[in-house]
């Protein structure tokens, strides 16, 4: 796994809201779709959905890069776009597909941790998807 993060400020408070997108990424890799899950809030209105397609990935080995490519932070919240580029390979038949997608991420603190609200387009993690998503 790759994870980039841009020129921005590196303060603790900025890495550990970048932690939270790592975490996800590092989990989908390991095939742990409750641990990918742990930074969602469950206000998160794609929760669900999230959830059963990250479960639908656990059939292929998963490589994930991550650029943080803007970030926007407040006291209490903060504003992401990251672009995402995942490759599946099936693991029956050693198909490989990449795809990418530029994803918008909001995070608020909650309880003096830093939980996702917000986290858009997801349909690049539909295990059903066929077409590389253009960016």
């Amino acid at each position: 796994m790759l994870v980039s993060f841009g020129s921005s400020a590196l303060a603790d408070r900025a890495d550990d809201v970048r932690t939270q997108i790592s975490h996800i990424a590092t989990s989908l890799t390991a095939g742990n779709v409750t641990d990918a899950m742990v930074p969602f809030d469950k206000s998160y209105g794609n929760y669900d959905q999230l959830k059963n397609d990250f479960l639908g990935l656990t059939s292929f080995q998963i490589e994930n890069e991550i650029d943080v490519t803007d970030e926007q932070d407040t006291d209490t919240g903060a504003n992401l776009t990251v672009t995402w580029m995942i490759t599946l390979t099936d693991r029956s038949t050693n198909q490989t597909e990449h795809r990418t997608a530029d994803l918008e991420v909001r995070l608020v603190l909650k309880n003096r941790k830093w939980k996702i609200v917000g986290f858009t387009p997801i349909d690049i993690f539909s295990p059903l998807q066929k077409q590389t998503p253009k960016r």
